[in-house]
């Protein structure tokens, strides 16, 4: 019988895996994503997302997507999912505007079994979103307008693996399989005629990447633990089969004129890789179990070296990329029967980044505060009802981006974030029915 239903189970949550992912697609509106492979993503649940990014605590009912070893801490199976909704005001020299975008963040299947855990779902990792457009009044006749447009993006499905191979240090690995379609469009027209010219690329990418890691967690007193975890993935390369067309189309009836498509076989640039550099992430904390947390991160990417020879962009540059977190917990009274809100795990965390994107030499570079909560859903644990440790997580994050500059715009943002935990017991017998 709970076979069947484990079975029943499993149907579900890979039938939600694999809808199509087109969210993640669309879930920026920023004039920045037009470098590299556009925003990318956290890859943590809300929980850790809450905490500036800090990626190190483990316990045994949450699933810690960013740090594959910390699977090895993981006692109940758990489901993930994460939505957001993001407002941004962009101002530039002359102008502010205001964006409204929202998306899916991940879908995870976490399970322990004796002995070791496994993980599996999909992540959004990048995402484009832009629509740019400059006046040309050098010729006094008239106005030449160009309009730069951006969108798609890729998507991580992942599989991990995490096991206990002593009692204070754990192992894991993550492979992923990256996909994903971005769209550029360059358009130009003459402000007195309605035929404008066209040129349309696209993208088509897939490739395969994996990261390793280890955790380690020590008892420093009776209740105190000092805990600290290092990733690190490999060099590896995305494949991306790319198209592009010129056309004509009219403005105002969208009619198609002249069509062509570009040979971009003699050119070598029907099928080009692109070289995504190695990274990796350390993380140091201390704790007293089920009461407060507090922990740091340092992340590294290296991206000096990334360059996509179909997609030119001459005022774009490369440095690498490295990000510092702090963050935290606090939970009042892990145990009380009396007071629900006591029993809430309240969170606050700080991301300080240097994206490694460089526009006209100016360095973007991306501050966020987080603040939020977890909220237990189910009851209390017993050992007829393990769902007492699910629960809900909500986080507000408040951030910038850029400067505000001739050439460069500054992104004021806030987002509310939301994630539900879900646990149960699968694959280890129950000690009562």
């Amino acid at each position: 019988m709970q076979q069947t239903i484990i079975l029943i189970r499993l149907k579900l949550i890979l039938s939600l895996l694999f809808i199509k992912f087109s969210l993640a697609q669309n879930s920026t509106a920023s004039p920045y994503s037009l470098g590299g492979l556009g925003d990318v993503t956290f890859k943590g649940n809300v929980i850790n997302r809450m905490m500036g990014g800090v990626s190190v605590f483990s316990d045994s009912i949450h699933a810690n997507l960013n740090n594959p070893a910390s699977l090895g801490e993981l006692k109940l199976t758990t489901f993930s999912v994460g939505v957001h909704y993001k407002n941004t005001q962009i101002t530039s020299s002359n102008s502010i505007d205001n964006s409204r975008t929202g998306s899916l963040d991940y879908i995870a299947v976490s399970i322990p079994t004796k002995f070791f855990s496994f993980s599996f779902g999909i992540i959004p990792y990048s995402s484009v979103g832009y629509r740019l457009q400059a006046n040309d009044f050098s010729n006094q006749d008239e106005v030449v307008i160009s309009r730069y447009e951006g969108r798609g993006g890729t998507n991580k499905s992942f599989f991990t693996v995490g096991f206990k191979l002593l009692n204070f240090i754990s192992l894991g690995g993550t492979i992923n399989y990256n996909f994903g379609r971005i769209t550029t469009q360059v358009s130009n027209q003459n402000e007195n005629i309605d035929f404008g010219t066209f040129l349309s690329s696209e993208s088509s990418l897939s490739g395969l990447d994996y990261e390793i890691g280890t955790h380690l967690k020590f008892n420093i007193s009776k209740k105190i633990f000092l805990e600290s975890f290092l990733t690190f993935k490999p060099e590896n390369n995305l494949n991306s089969r790319n198209k592009r067309v010129y056309f004509t189309r009219s403005l105002q009836n969208q009619n198609i004129g002249d069509f062509k498509e570009v040979d971009l076989a003699s050119s070598n640039l029907d099928l080009i890789r692109l070289r995504i550099g190695q990274s990796y992430k350390y993380g140091l904390s201390v704790s007293k179990d089920k009461k407060w947390f507090l922990g740091s991160q340092y992340s590294f990417a290296q991206s000096e070296n990334f360059k996509n020879e179909f997609i030119n962009q001459g005022n774009i540059s490369y440095e690498n990329a490295n990000s510092i977190s702090f963050g935290g917990f606090l939970i009042p009274d892990y145990s009380s029967i009396t007071d629900y809100w006591k029993r809430i795990v309240y969170r606050l965390g700080f991301r300080s980044e240097n994206t490694g994107i460089k526009i006209d030499n100016s360095i973007l570079k991306e501050s966020v505060y987080s603040i939020g909560a977890s909220f237990p859903m189910g009851g209390y644990y017993s050992a007829n009802n393990v769902s007492g440790f699910s629960n809900l997580n909500v986080g507000f994050e408040f951030g910038s981006r850029g400067i505000n500059s001739e050439s460069l715009v500054k992104e004021s943002f806030w987002a509310l974030r939301i994630g539900l935990s879900l646990n149960d017991l699968w694959f280890i017998k129950r000690k009562y029915n």
